[in-house]
């Protein structure tokens, strides 16, 4: 019997060696450039997955052989910052709120709208509700993406708008709107690419800020391969053993790595032209917002957070998933700024307006 349990332990030491491993990979796969490595990238996307494993490894450990807590422990505190990144905590008895009054603040808003969500089947309903909550939010910036196409006129939104003080700016899908006075604004060219993004220098006082908002390359997942990725997810484990389950699995889920694939090596194209935008501003105050269509644990993050901070890193708590479309439960969009022209406090993302597949992210920036 206890040749048995050393044997039992040995394997499942084994087996925690392993997630350990394959959790570190993800993380040094963020420094791999998609361009070169597009389908090595999307281990990435199992980040969780082996977070999580370690997490019920030090449970197990817990109870079965306390000796080897350790294990796990160590093995992900090695990998703390990406935690940080993917799922941090930042209770609000720890933050730093300012005293509005003496302090310069701004509410900042970064919204994927699709459309208004007007192609949400919760209808004109939905998309009301959803306009509502911009036009109320109180946001001293307010980027929106995908904010055309549907039924929804813009220019209503735009009248909205205005009468409450905003000055505007649109690019095709993308929108902004703000208190702060626009000096100019400027598109961004992202070479061999649809997606797009603009630069606006906003007067603030004496200072002027260059906002950049950005749509960065979608995935775009087909229906069928969305549903096909469901299947897989929803199916009996004990049956992925069987050589036809494989191939099925394999059948439905090559379409969906192959469109992954394609689309990393792009976005890592368009943030090389952010970061030159952004190196040429420096050290001036910035603020970047966008739906990146990238984790927080990416390739993407990790450059564009070189010289930026995450509000969601530094003030949000929880997954803060954005995108909530059934099945891909992620957090794909994102606020940026200059660390040492401010700090975020109380940065959420709003999960009671649902007409889009993302939800809203704000945050507030203090300035230091």
């Amino acid at each position: 019997m206890k040749i048995l349990k050393t044997i039992a332990v040995q394997l499942f030491t084994g087996a925690n060696i392993a997630t350990i491993l394959l959790l570190w990979f993800c993380c040094l796969v963020t420094y791999l450039n998609p361009a070169s490595f597009p389908k090595l990238s999307l281990l990435t996307l199992l980040f969780p997955a082996f977070l999580l494993m370690n997490v019920a490894f030090v449970v197990f450990w817990l109870i079965f052989k306390v000796k080897r807590v350790w294990l796990p422990l160590v093995g992900t505190l090695v990998c703390y910052s990406f935690i940080r990144d993917y799922c941090p905590i930042n209770p609000g008895f720890m933050q730093h709120v300012p005293d509005t009054a003496s302090t310069k603040t701004l509410k900042v808003l970064s919204y994927n709208t699709l459309s208004f969500g007007d192609n949400n089947e919760m209808g004109k309903e939905g998309s009301q509700a959803l306009i509502d909550f911009i036009t109320t939010s109180d946001a001293d910036i307010i980027c929106l993406q995908e904010s055309w196409g549907g039924t929804v006129k813009l220019s209503d939104v735009n009248s909205r708008m205005e009468k409450r003080g905003y000055k505007r700016h649109t690019q095709k899908s993308l929108a902004l709107y703000t208190r702060l006075s626009i000096l100019k604004a400027e598109k961004i060219d992202f070479p061999g690419s649809q997606e797009m993004g603009f630069c606006a220098w906003l007067l603030d006082s004496q200072d002027t800020i260059l906002l950049i908002n950005s749509h960065l390359k979608s995935n775009r997942l087909t229906k069928s391969v969305k549903e096909n990725y469901r299947d897989v997810i929803g199916s009996d484990v004990k049956n992925v053993y069987e050589s036809n389950m494989r191939d099925t699995l394999r059948q439905k889920l090559s379409p969906l790595v192959r469109m992954l694939a394609e689309a990393a090596p792009v976005r890592a194209q368009q943030v090389d032209t952010l970061q030159r935008i952004i190196n040429d501003w420096l050290p001036r105050p910035l603020i970047l917002c966008g739906d990146f269509n990238d984790t927080p644990v990416s390739y993407t993050l990790r450059e564009l957070t070189k010289n930026l901070q995450s509000a969601y890193r530094e003030s949000g708590t929880g997954w803060g998933f954005t995108f909530h479309e059934r099945g891909f439960p992620i957090r794909i969009d994102h606020i940026l700024f200059t660390p040492e022209h401010w700090y975020s406090y109380h940065t959420t993302v709003n999960r009671t307006v649902s007409a889009s597949d993302h939800f809203p992210i704000m945050t507030h920036l203090a300035r230091k």
